[in-house]
């Protein structure tokens, strides 16, 4: 009995590399090894790489070991490198459409590569001939249980890198970013609607926008790729050991329409001194994409961030509501502008058609042991719109100046708060009273 399929077995060697691949997937489907092993050598062309024309489909109780092999997309074509075989299908979204035990596993320098690009992006999806935006992601998982990615990097990002919608029970570890050319939207790893009990770790590179970001939007496209016995929320997730730069923010959280957003663990998450500079080290809201309405008092909640370290501009930013958290632990060093915010440009957003503004609602939260040691950058873009007015601004601990006009602070204890010597503990708006227990 064979432990493993190769596609390049001549068995199942066709006329393109990604045809190969999905007849080694499809035979291994119906054996009993369920394990396709895609090495380095192509023998198809004689070359250490694999050219991806067409998504190859992955059937439950699979597993795919990328061994020190490099997977590049073919320029100009709308495709996946990897889709569960049951989206888009009839039983996608029924009880007999959930998908089991998928593994993408790499060994060595195994790498997906979303090659020279093609002309697919958020603007134009859908139109004129093209198919959704999500044909740009390397990996697309929709309802798929127990799931393990792992020991791979993605580079040449064409939109994001990895999409999870409505996927329970996964674990992603050790993975690795490159953007290549900074394109719209270029995120590394997405959790969706729908998404629960994952564990994200060990990720590390550069995204030109999240390195990780969950969405909980029920009422855009994601929302009728959940199962009909499903649900919106996004709950459950843990996030640790996150050393990566992008410029936007490496975690961000965000969830609108009635989806809740609970139980996340956000641990070990720190800028690491690449060119691009975050806007911020971990977001939690966002009073912009939603249909209907923003989040309200009591949709997010249950989140706790620890050991969050921050060299430029932001480290941990707060917008809409939170309740019942904990942030802890958090550093803010050589330049960057506070540790703790509530602040944001007021703007209108095009893309969302939304004014989009800062402030929070805050109850029963708290944050304990900020470290604010940092020189502001005053030629950072932001300086201006965070100092207090004076010209000798240096930056600070927890700054809740920027508050909407009906936000509110219940319950929060702030304990263990340090600032460097011309830096602030606190700004605070002068509607609130919030004490500082050293």
């Amino acid at each position: 009995m064979n432990r493993y399929i190769n596609p390049n077995d001549p068995k199942y060697m066709a006329e393109t590399d990604s045809q190969s691949i999905q007849n080694a997937i499809d035979a291994a489907e119906s054996s009993s090894c369920h394990t396709v092993i895609i090495p380095r050598r192509c023998e198809r062309t004689g070359q250490d790489e694999w050219m991806i024309d067409k998504t190859i489909l992955l059937p439950s109780n699979i597993t795919v070991i990328l061994d020190d092999c490099h997977l590049t997309l073919v320029e100009n074509v709308y495709e996946n490198i990897f889709r569960n075989k049951n989206m888009y299908t009839e039983i996608s979204r029924k009880p007999e459409g959930k998908q089991f035990g998928i593994r993408i596993i790499g060994r060595g320098e195994a790498i997906l590569d979303g090659g020279k690009g093609n002309d697919l992006r958020e603007r134009n999806s859908e139109k004129e001939g093209r198919p959704h935006i999500r044909f740009n992601n390397f990996i697309l998982l929709n309802n798929v249980h127990d799931y393990v990615l792992e020991n791979f990097k993605c580079i040449h990002m064409r939109w994001w890198a990895i999409n999870q919608i409505a996927c329970t029970n996964g674990r992603l570890s050790n993975l690795s970013f490159w953007n290549g050319n900074l394109i719209p939207n270029q995120d590394g790893i997405n959790c969706r609607v729908g998404c629960s009990n994952i564990l994200i770790e060990n990720i590390t590179g550069r995204t030109g926008d999240d390195v990780v970001a969950l969405s909980a939007f029920p009422k855009w496209s994601d929302g009728v790729l959940v199962p009909e016995d499903g649900e919106f929320d996004i709950h459950d997730i843990t996030i640790r050991n996150v050393r990566a730069h992008t410029r936007q923010t490496v975690v961000a959280l965000r969830n609108t329409d009635g989806a809740k957003m609970y139980r996340i663990t956000i641990d070990n998450i720190a800028d690491d001194g690449g060119e691009y500079k975050p806007w911020g080290i971990v977001r939690i809201g966002e009073n912009n994409y939603y249909a209907e309405r923003c989040s309200v008092l009591g949709e997010t909640y249950g989140i706790n961030v620890q050991n969050i370290h921050s060299k430029n501009r932001g480290t941990v930013f707060l917008n809409t509501t939170l309740k019942d958290s904990h942030i802890s632990n958090v550093y803010a060093e050589e330049n960057a502008l506070y540790a703790i915010s509530t602040y944001y440009p007021e703007s209108f957003n095009e893309e969302t058609k939304r004014h989009v503004f800062g402030g929070i609602t805050l109850e029963n939260v708290v944050f304990d042991n900020i470290h604010y040691n940092a020189v502001p950058d005053e030629e950072d873009a932001n300086y201006d719109l965070l100092n207090d007015g004076s010209p000798d601004f240096n930056g600070c601990a927890l700054d809740f100046r920027c508050m909407g006009e009906h936000d509110t602070l219940n319950g929060v204890i702030c304990r263990n708060i340090f600032a460097s010597d011309k830096a602030k503990l606190l700004l605070c708006d002068e509607r609130y009273q919030i004490k500082i227990e050293n």
